[in-house]
Parts: structure tokens; sequence; C-alpha cells
């Protein structure tokens, strides 16, 4: 950052006292809050004006989602004030926070599967839905209607949302922010990377909405795409390590000024590390092969082989089925029909714990409720799949029921090697999962198959929610396992990642491979080319 950025930046934050103290907006006044002894605040401070759209970035772990838990009442600030409207105030929750006209889109989906969209829309108020304790479905249904008509969504609200797309899961999480505040004046609206996963389509979405409530609401947008950040925002704070370090108005700001205040660096230039892409030779073994591949639910003829040392992207549009095969690659989903050889050997039936003793390891686009463990220990999720492995039998003696026993102290070397090879932050390898940030999260997933020595990694959106830091660290991963032999099917809907990454990329559509296009290091495809296939 130049001295005269530093002085800019240092001058917008010195707001003087009177002007904070007057805004109609919502202002963050010097907050703080620790958790034990790692301070996760650190005098934060910041201002929502009337019809602004403030954003809000930093690499993960830097505080942001703290912050947005004290707007919203989840956390209770341990020092500074938060004032609405001109007055000081105190948030008891996000029902409270609701009532105060603030709302929160999640970044990991709060949704309850088995029950309804209509249901999940109104969730916490569906007592307002009965009289005499009778429950008026048909009126529920309307309401939600009328809220998705007003945002221009379309979605079945009588279906269970575990039916639901990923895409159309994350809509529902946005209409149901708005669906909480009807009949508030002028709302605030917190966006935490609501955009993660969608498609062009959904983004647009909220987008337009965004754009249209300008008048009526006020929105705090978090996201890792500092493009779409740059295209939204009116402000942008960042914050790093718990403390705002550069406050900007949009027009001041360029990707590579966010991401120097965010990482205290400039990012490489050769982000994807494409120099660095091995070549495959068209002999090289075959570490996992696809033959006729499907599934009732929208996966058709599907045949690929994947060379060991290989990144193979997959990219296609929403409903293409690249989240279906991954899932069948991972065993989540068993195919219908066809056949999954790991190293020369089919694996029959494809499940999980067969997969998993082939050696594939997968990570799912939704980590939390599919990849982790969040309140168990991270010891306890990078052991997990090394379980049962017969060179572990070492560490899990049998006593005389038959019953195995974990050697603990073994499992806490593994925990550390996973912590040291993909420099987890975490206080330490008994730290519950839940407590790290989204990057360290993911880095929990990955450890895990790492540490295992897996030979082929499904990755889906492995990316998706962590910041330009962590995506960086992951990139260097997926090298340097790639340079170890292992194979890598890395499926994306960011398509410059895709290409910079891949040896080779998939395009799917309608279930089917559609075309394969060749990604060598020295001629990458562009997006159009994709695109093109793609739709």
């Amino acid at each position: 950052m130049s001295e005269s950025e530093r002085t800019t930046s240092s001058s917008a934050l010195q707001r003087p006292e009177s002007e904070s103290e007057s805004t109609d907006g919502l202002v963050v006044d010097d907050v703080s809050k620790s958790f034990g002894n790692v301070d996760a605040l650190v005098d934060a401070s910041l201002t929502v004006e009337p019809g602004e759209v403030v954003g809000l970035v930093g690499e993960n772990g830097a505080g942001k989602s703290t912050l947005l838990k004290i707007l919203t009442g989840i956390h209770r600030p341990d020092d500074g004030a938060l004032r609405l409207h001109g007055s000081p105030v105190t948030v008891d929750g996000p029902r409270d926070a609701a009532s105060k006209g603030i709302s929160l889109v999640h970044q990991e989906q709060d949704v309850v599967p088995n029950m309804t969209g209509a249901e999940n829309l109104y969730l916490g108020l569906l007592d307002a839905f009965s009289t005499a304790g009778v429950f008026d479905r048909s009126a529920l249904e309307a309401a939600g209607n009328d809220v998705l008509d007003d945002l221009g969504i379309d979605l079945d609200l009588t279906e269970r949302v575990a039916t639901y797309s990923f895409n159309d899961r994350q809509l529902l999480e946005i209409a149901k922010a708005f669906s909480y505040l009807e009949g508030v004046d002028h709302p605030f609206i917190l966006l935490d990377e609501p955009t993660a996963g969608l498609e062009e389509e959904g983004r647009n979405v909220l987008f337009d909405r965004v754009s249209e409530l300008r008048d009526s609401a006020s929105f705090v947008f978090v996201s890792h795409e500092l493009d779409e950040v740059l295209e939204l925002a009116d402000r942008i704070y960042v914050l790093k390590d718990g403390r705002v370090v550069e406050e900007t108005p949009t027009e001041e700001a360029t990707e590579e000024r966010l991401q120097r205040a965010m990482v205290g660096r400039e990012t490489t230039d050769e982000y994807y590390l494409t120099p660095e892409q091995r070549s495959i030779s068209a002999d090289a073994s075959t570490a996992l092969a696809a033959d006729d591949l499907g599934a009732d639910d929208g996966i058709s003829e599907v045949s690929f082989e994947l060379r060991g040392g290989e990144i193979l992207g997959v990219v296609g549009v929403d409903g293409s089925g690249k989240e279906r095969l991954g899932r069948l690659l991972g065993g989540p989903t068993v195919p219908d029909r066809g056949r999954i050889i790991v190293e020369g050997r089919e694996v029959d039936p494809p499940t999980v714990s067969n997969l998993v003793d082939a050696g594939v390891g997968y990570v799912p686009k939704e980590r939390k409720s599919e990849g982790l463990l969040l309140y168990q220990s991270l010891r306890s999720n990078v052991s997990l799949p090394s379980l049962g492995l017969s060179t572990l039998h070492e560490r899990l003696p049998v006593v005389g029921d038959g019953l195995p026993l974990v050697d603990f102290e073994r499992e806490r070397d593994l925990a550390e090697r996973a912590v040291e090879e993909l420099a987890i932050k975490t206080p330490g390898v008994d730290t519950l999962v839940h407590q790290l940030s989204g990057g360290n999260q993911q880095k929990v997933v990955l450890g895990k198959w790492v540490v295992r020595d897996t030979t082929v990694l499904v990755l889906d959106n492995v990316t998706r929610g962590i910041d330009v830091g962590a995506k960086e660290e992951v990139y260097r991963l997926c090298r340097s396992l790639a340079d170890e032999g292992v194979a890598i099917l890395f499926i994306g809907d960011e398509l410059p990642e895709v290409i910079g990454l891949s040896n080779r990329i998939l395009v799917m559509k309608k279930g089917r491979i559609v075309r394969t296009i060749d990604a060598p290091a020295d001629e990458k495809p562009d997006e159009e080319t994709l695109i093109r296939e793609m739709i």
C-alpha cells in the first residue's frame, strides 16, 4: 500500500464522534470480543448508512463472522457499543435482532431437510399460522409464495428441502432473511457469503433485489469474491486479525488493493500455480475410471479415466450433474448402473466405506453438514477415515471381546501432522471444529485424506467460502499432491479456478459428459469456450 493510500485509509477510519452518533443507520463503535486468549475483534468500528451497501472483506479468521454474530445477538461484545438509528441498542439473539430490523443470510445453510420449503421459510414463526391449535398450511404456503414472488425466486415450497438442489437451498436462505423483516421500517440485512455456491442465475436474482431495495433497506455484504463486492458495495471495510485495517469508497478500491490489505502482501502473479502443472502422458496409469456410470436422478452413461498425478476438472451449469457425479464417485450416492474402478479393481458395491478402503477421498460441497463432525475435536475429525486401515492395526489393539481401542497418542500424531502440513490455525488438536474459521475447517476436511495417504481425491467446490489466502494454500496443496501422484477430480463453479488448475476439463450437460477439453499449462482454454459447451 502506498503512503498516500495509508493516509487516506487512516483518515477515513477516524470519524468524528458527533458524525457517528448522529447517523440514522447502524453503528458498530469500538467493539471487541475475545474467546479465551484469542482476540476475535479488537476495537472494530463501522457504519452502515440508510440505503447503503457496505462491503466487508477479510481472510478467514479475520473476525467477519464474529462481527455478524454480535450484530444478530448470538454473541455479546466484551467492549464497545452498537447504535441503531442514533440510539444505543442491545441485541438479545436473532429473533430480537429481527424485531429491531436486523436479519442475517447465513454462509452455511441453516435449513431443516425433512421440513418443507414453506416451513423452513417461517421456521420459528410457525405459530403465527395457527388458530385455536389448528395449523393453516395453505396460509403458510400462500405467505411464502408472496415472499418468493416479490424476490423473483421460483421454488416449490410444498416440497421437502431435502429434495432441493444446493442452489435452491441458498435461494431459500435469502428469502428467509427477507421474510423475517416484513413490515420493518428500513431493515439492515447482513449477507454472509450469500453467493457461495450459487449459479449465475441465483446471483443475478440476489443482486437485482439488493439494487431494488436500496431505497428501503441497507446491506452488509460479506464475500470472498472481491469482484462481487466491488460491483455491489458503496464502501468497503477490510478486517485483518480482528481489526478494521482499511475503509475505502468502492470507486477508489481495486481487487489488488483489497487483497494487499487482507493478507498483508501481494498475491502471487501465478495464482493457480499453473507453471507448476505436471504434464501427464497418455499412457500414464489410470487411478480412477468411470464406466457407463448412471443414476436415475440425473446421470447417464458417464465414462472417463483419471490418471495418477492428474487434475481433471469438471464444469457445468446448475443441474448439469457435476455435483451428483461427485457424490457417486465419493460414495454418498450409490449408482444404479455402471462401474467405478480404482487402480484397476472394480469397487463393488461403491459405498463410502468400500471407496475409502480403495483409496478414494471425497470433499463435499457442504463441508459443515457432510464433511465434518462440528462438535468433535480436530483430532477426531482428522483420524476418522484412518481408523480402519490395516496399516494402523498396531494402534487399534483388540481386547478380549473384540472391541477395538484407539491409541490416542497415535491419533494425536495424525492430527498434528495435518496441522503442520496444511498450516491449520488452531489453539490445539483438541479444539472443537466448529470453533475454527471456515478456511481452517476446510483444511481439516482435506487433512483427514492427506494423512491417510489417499490415492484419489474427489473435490467438489473445495474453495467455496474461503478467502484468497486460504485458496492459494489449497491450490498449492493440490499441486503438491499431484506431484506425489495423487489423482484429483476437481469439480468447480468458478471457471477461472478450474481452468487454471486442470490438465483436462470435462464439460457436463444434462447428466452427460459432452466434451473433454485439454488444458495444458501453456495453452489454457478460455471461459467462453467452456460456456459455449455448458449451455
